[in-house]
């Protein structure tokens, strides 16, 4: 009797948290997915748009002679099957991509649309988000206090690597299409303003580049390793650039951030003298403004981009901006500072540059730098230097995969 009392409490138990504990989206194949150059072609014939099943829709999908056979449906809502109608076994034998339902290997099934909304109830949190022709596109979201998870990958290029999230964005490149998921942790509320005094974790897994949720940063600095196999295993594999805080490379670290805040300035107050530096950076060509204090003067400091920042520049009442590749460092002055404008060289430096067994090499460049600009490339032909150099998030020209290069330094 006690041991039917002790398993009966089992079974309750292990039910309860059944309920609390939501299983994670079955993964089902990619490998079949259809490509950019597919979808395009199945674009261009007529009868496009056809039979083209919605949320909510029973539909057939059927495999002949053990062909590949892909069935138009709009797929926003999640696919699954309902049943297998032939004698050939659907496990493994089919998928879903950004246009449709396919089959192969004779699988012949009834499918509906409708798996996340059977799934996890409701289909407000599910964000398609899709990268074409290789470049990287954004998907703006309010994320802050949440979590985002990759659900369904849509393309047949894997989006492992090729994917992050910030406070207000999720984003995707090389061509990853998907679907994820977005659960929110504390109501929408900005974790960095939860009580954590600035401090911010950040952690890696494998090779894939992380991007965690901070605000608007001025600064951050790295104050703790944590779990890392290697010592300084996270030097040259973190930084912060418009799209949040960076790792990679199996980084796991605590950051101390400083969020850009609004000056409030009074006629006691010359803190504000010695001016405020601000980093902005235009991603993949786009306009990006930073938040600023332009009331006063702003000053161009360094050229952090292998592209040169001259009429790629600006600020107006909200801030900064950049355009076309162009990323840097600024100073802003209160209007009633009297800081001198600090000297320019006339002449640049030439400073020459070789990464050897396809290392990183940092370049001695005598000091910061306004701006460099490429002159000759020395190792010519098997080692080219088009796409390995440039400036990291640090400030510091490098070179990289046995470059060797001649570089003009303005200082």
């Amino acid at each position: 009797m006690k041991k039917h009392i002790i398993w009966s409490l089992m079974l309750l138990s292990s039910l309860a948290f059944a309920q609390t504990a939501k299983k994670e989206l079955e993964q089902l194949p990619t490998e079949k997915n259809s490509s950019e150059q597919q979808f395009s072609q199945s674009k261009s014939q007529k009868n496009y748009g056809n039979n083209r099943y919605g949320t909510g829709d029973k539909f057939i999908c059927e495999s002949y002679r053990g062909q590949r056979q892909h069935c138009n449906a709009d797929t926003s809502g999640g696919v699954r099957l309902v049943k297998q109608i032939g004698y050939n076994s659907c496990q493994g034998n089919w998928g879903y991509d950004y246009y449709g339902v396919w089959v192969t290997n004779g699988c012949r099934g009834e499918f509906q649309i409708d798996r996340y909304q059977d799934h996890y109830g409701q289909t407000d949190d599910v964000i398609r988000c899709e990268s074409y022709s290789q470049r990287r596109q954004t998907c703006a979201r309010d994320l802050r206090g949440a979590d985002v998870s990759l659900i369904h990958q849509l393309s047949n290029r894997s989006c492992q690597g090729n994917w992050g999230f910030n406070y207000n964005e999720i984003w995707v490149s090389n061509g990853c299409k998907a679907d994820f998921y977005v659960s929110h942790r504390n109501n929408g509320t900005d974790p960095y303003q939860a009580g954590n005094n600035g401090i911010v974790e950040c952690r890696s897994v494998g090779t894939n580049i992380a991007h965690c949720q901070v605000p608007a940063l001025q600064s951050v600095e790295l104050v703790e390793e944590l779990g890392n196999q290697y010592r300084n295993s996270c030097r040259g594999n973190w930084g912060y650039s418009s799209h949040g805080l960076w790792v990679r490379n199996g980084c796991h670290a605590r950051f101390a951030v400083t969020a850009y805040q609004e000056p409030s300035y009074s006629d006691h107050d010359n803190n504000h003298n010695q001016g405020r530096e601000v980093i902005c950076e235009s991603n993949y060509g786009q306009v990006r403004t930073c938040p600023a204090d332009t009331r006063g003067r702003v000053e161009f400091v360094q050229n952090l981009s292998n592209t040169s920042c001259d009429n790629r520049w600006g600020y107006d009442a909200n801030g900064i901006w950049v355009k076309d590749g162009c990323r840097a460092r600024f100073m802003t002055y209160d209007a009633g500072s009297a800081v001198n404008q600090p000297p320019v060289n006339a002449l640049p430096i030439t400073v020459k540059c070789k990464s050897r067994r396809n290392k990183v090499k940092i370049c001695d460049t005598k000091g910061p730098f306004r701006d460099v600009k490429f002159n000759r490339e020395i190792s010519k032909g098997k080692y080219p230097c088009k796409g390995n150099w440039g400036v990291n998030q640090q400030g510091e020209l490098f070179v990289t995969n046995n470059c060797y290069a001649e570089f003009k330094v303005y200082r």
